[in-house]
C-alpha cells in the first residue's frame, strides 16, 4: 500500500477509534475544506469552549517532563501574557533531541526576523537578562515561531484571533506577535518548559495550496502583516521582497480599524522597546538599484541559486519567471542578494551564494546600458558557461556575449 494511502487511513478511521479511549475528553473536529494551519487554529479556539487557557502544539512535537505548569504559570499572574516553551529540535529520521542554535551560552534565544520576513533566532542579550532575578525566569521575545504557544482564551479573542485574511501558512507567527506587543500584551519564552519539534527534512517542499486559495499565499500573508503592523518600516520589507510591491493582498480595513480602536502602539515603539536588538543582527537593508531575474542577455537562461545557501555555487538554468531561486536584487551598498544571502567570489573564480550582513560582500556594480556586472575588487566581469551551466568571473571582454546580462523585474501574482 502506498505511503499516502497509509497516512490517510491513519488520520481517519484509526484516529477516530484511537481518541475514543478518553471517553470524550479528547475531541476531534474536521474542517469541511482545507483551511491551513492558520485558520485551523482560529477555528480550534472557537471549538474549545471549556478551558481558560488555549495551548497550541504542532502535531510533530513531543513534550518534555513538567512542560505544562511553567508554561501556564505566567498567564495565571497576568492574562495578557502569551507564553512559548523553549523548542528543541528532534531529528526527523533518528528522533534524537538537540537544543537549537542561535542562542547565548545557555542556549537562550529570542525570536526574530530579517527584513524579508524569514524567521530568525538571536541570542538573549544583557538588557533582557538584567530584567530577570533568576536564570530560569521567563524572558521577553519580540516574536514566536508560531506553532507552540499558550494564550488566555478571552485575550486571544480580544485580539481578534488571527487575521482571517491570512491563508494556509506563513506570517501568522509574526502577526500574532506584533498584535500581542503593540496592543498591550507580552510575549514570554519559558526556559523551564521544553518541547521537542521535528523540523522539515531537507528537500521537503510542503503541500501545494488548494485551488481556492490561489497563488503566492505566503507572500500575500507577509504583505498583509507589514501593511497592518509595520508602519513606515514596511519599506524595508519591500526593499527585500520587491516582487511583492504590486501584489493584491485583499482588504485590511477592519484590521486597521482594530489598531486604531484598541490604541495599539506604533511599530517604531515596538522596535525601540522590544525588538531593539534585531537591527544589530539584521541591519535595515539599503535601497535597491535593480531587482528581478538575472537573464543571460537575449537568451532564455537565468542565474539560479538552485536553493543553495551558505557557500553553495549558483548556476545557469532555464528562466521560469516565478522568482524564488531566480530572484535577485542589487542594492546601493553594491551587494547582489537573494533574501539574506549575497553573491560573491568563491574558489577558482566560481560565484557562490553565502549569508551576508550589511557591510559584507559589497563587491558588485551593474552597468545596465552595457549589460554587464563588474566584480569591483578584481575588476573582472560576471561570466557564464552555457554548456556547463556554470557562473564565474573572468577578465572583461566586450566581444564575449557570455558576459552580457539583463535584470528583468518579476512580479508576484
Amino acid at each position: 500500500m502506498c505511503g499516502v494511502c497509509l497516512c490517510v487511513v491513519h488520520l481517519k478511521e484509526r484516529l477516530e477509534e484511537y481518541v475514543k479511549q478518553w471517553n470524550g475528553l479528547v475531541k476531534l473536529f474536521r474542517n469541511e475544506k482545507r483551511e491551513g494551519l492558520i485558520q485551523a487554529r482560529s477555528i480550534g479556539a472557537k471549538k474549545a469552549t471549556k478551558g481558560q487557557v488555549l495551548i497550541y502544539l504542532d502535531a510533530h512535537c513531543e513534550v518534555g517532563i513538567n512542560w505544562y505548569a511553567p508554561l501556564v504559570s505566567p498567564i495565571s499572574k497576568d492574562r495578557t501574557i502569551c507564553t512559548v516553551p523553549l523548542i528543541d529540535s528532534i531529528h526527523g529520521q533518528r528522533f534524537t533531541i538537540e537544543s537549537q542554535g542561535g542562542g547565548d551560552s545557555d542556549g537562550f534565544a529570542r525570536g526574530a526576523w530579517d527584513w524579508s520576513m524569514l524567521w530568525k533566532r538571536v541570542p538573549l542579550g544583557d538588557r533582557e537578562k538584567k530584567l530577570r532575578k533568576t536564570q530560569t525566569e521567563p524572558y521577553r521575545s519580540p516574536a514566536m515561531a508560531g506553532g507552540l504557544f499558550a494564550i488566555e482564551r478571552d485575550f486571544f479573542f480580544e485580539l481578534g484571533l488571527y487575521d482571517p485574511g491570512l491563508q494556509i501558512w506563513g506570517g501568522e507567527n509574526f502577526e500574532i506577535s506584533y498584535k500581542i506587543w503593540q496592543c498591550g500584551g507580552q510575549l514570554l519564552f519559558v526556559p523551564c518548559s521544553r518541547v521537542g519539534h521535528i523540523y522539515r527534512l531537507q528537500g521537503w517542499q510542503g503541500n501545494p495550496p488548494p485551488a481556492h486559495v490561489g497563488s503566492s499565499p505566503t507572500l500575500k500573508n507577509y504583505v498583509r502583516v507589514v501593511e497592518v503592523w509595520w508602519d513606515e518600516y514596511k519599506d524595508y520589507f519591500y526593499a527585500s521582497r520587491p516582487e511583492t510591491l504590486t501584489l493584491a493582498y485583499g482588504d485590511i480595513g477592519d484590521l486597521k480599524r482594530f489598531r486604531e480602536e484598541h490604541r495599539c502602539k506604533s511599530f517604531q515603539w515596538f522596535m525601540e522597546e522590544i525588538a531593539y536588538d534585531i537591527p544589530l543582527h539584521y541591519p535595515l537593508p539599503p535601497k535597491n538599484v535593480e531587482w528581478g531575474e538575472i537573464r543571460a542577455f537575449e537568451t532564455s537562461y537565468c542565474i539560479d541559486s538552485m536553493g543553495h545557501t551558505n557557500g553553495g555555487n549558483v548556476e545557469i538554468g532555464p528562466c521560469h519567471r516565478m522568482g524564488g531561486n531566480q530572484l535577485f536584487r542589487i542594492n546601493e551598498a553594491n551587494q547582489l542578494m537573494q533574501y539574506d544571502q549575497c553573491l560573491t567570489r568563491g574558489d577558482n573564480s566560481a560565484v557562490i551564494i553565502t549569508h551576508c550582513d550589511q557591510n559584507q560582500h559589497t563587491v558588485w556594480k551593474y552597468f545596465k546600458d552595457l549589460h554587464r556586472f563588474t566584480h569591483v575588487p578584481t575588476g573582472k566581469c560576471l561570466d557564464r558557461s552555457d554548456l556547463l551551466h556554470k557562473v564565474f568571473i573572468s577578465d572583461c571582454d566586450t566581444s564575449k556575449t557570455t558576459q552580457t546580462w539583463e535584470m528583468n523585474n518579476i512580479v508576484a501574482v
